[in-house]
């Protein structure tokens, strides 16, 4: 019998110790954005505007010159872009450029933010990972990279965030319809 509670206590014993150690071992934190509205700031950043105005008069100059190969060629690189931004700031496709374009701060947002990394809120196999994780909401400080929202765009940021994503296949749809 003694070598019985003696079992017993050890198990209880160790029992202890791991709920300790537990409770000791917080889960981490991780910060979570809406890259609907991060694909909204970054299209109206002052870089992207530029570029994108480089483009546009590229294929006019283009088409004045007559040359239709190169116009053709820039409308079509102008469309596609649209399109992916449309798929970014209505469904849930990733805003990988726009993130690629702010790599170097990412740390310190990290840090300012006390999370350990940033991942879209649509990105359901990366939060897999962090089920017991805390979630702390970065998207304003990302939206700030790019720009420092007036009163129309913090507006249309929150009726972005408020508003539920469509799926990007209705989004690839009313994008081939071109009703968005």
């Amino acid at each position: 019998m003694l070598p019985f509670l003696i079992t017993i206590g050890s198990l209880l014993g160790a029992l202890v110790t791991v709920a300790a150690a537990d409770t000791n071992n917080s889960a981490p934190t991780i910060g979570v954005y809406d890259s609907r509205a991060v694909a909204y700031a970054h299209f109206w950043s002052a870089p992207n505007q530029k570029k994108l105005q480089e483009k546009i008069t590229a294929a006019k100059a283009a088409k004045q010159a007559g040359d239709s190969v190169k116009f053709n060629e820039l409308a079509a690189a102008l469309k596609a872009q649209q399109a992916e931004n449309h798929r970014q700031v209505f469904s849930t496709a990733p805003v990988n450029e726009a993130m690629e374009t702010i790599k170097d701060r990412l740390p310190e947002i990290q840090k300012q933010a006390g999370v350990s990394v940033i991942i879209s809120k649509w990105d359901e196999t990366t939060l897999a990972k962090y089920k017991m994780a805390t979630r702390v909401d970065v998207t304003d400080k990302l939206v700030r990279e790019f720009i420092e929202p007036d009163e129309k765009q913090a507006r249309i940021i929150s009726s972005i965030e408020k508003s539920k994503p469509i799926s990007l296949e209705k989004c690839d749809e009313l994008i081939r319809k071109g009703e968005i």
